[in-house]
């Protein structure tokens, strides 16, 4: 994409990524997880944000839950950069146009707005 994505595998062995032959049904219908991770040029590797996706059957579509992580500890005065890369992969990969995504926690989020999110 831009070059600072990487896929991550689940490590040895790796489980993969397919869950469906587990007929996962509660607390949904997963079928896929999906391990990346994002580089910036100060922190990369090992010390890069990890992002994690969830795909999950919803009606006749599905649904999609993203989250990224800093793995530098003192990551708080980084200007949201969490929220602006998972904003980045939407919009760049046309997964949901910006009143298609709910943010139920982390930055973007309104201060003081319940985190609680009804997903029909």
């Amino acid at each position: 994409m831009d070059g600072t994505f990487e896929y991550v595998t689940g490590g040895d062995p790796n489980p993969g990524d397919d869950l469906r032959p587990y007929n996962i049904s509660q607390p949904k219908p997963f079928q896929f997880i999906v391990q990346g991770r994002h580089n910036a040029p100060q922190y990369k590797g090992e010390n890069g944000d990890i992002l994690d996706f969830n795909i999950a059957a919803r009606g006749s579509g599905s649904s999609l839950r993203m989250f990224s992580l800093s793995r530098i500890h003192g990551a708080l005065g980084d200007g949201g950069q969490n929220f602006k890369t998972l904003s980045f992969l939407l919009k760049n990969t046309q997964l949901a146009t910006s009143t298609d995504f709910t943010i139920v926690h982390g930055c973007g989020k309104a201060l003081g707005v319940s985190t609680a999110v009804s997903e029909g």
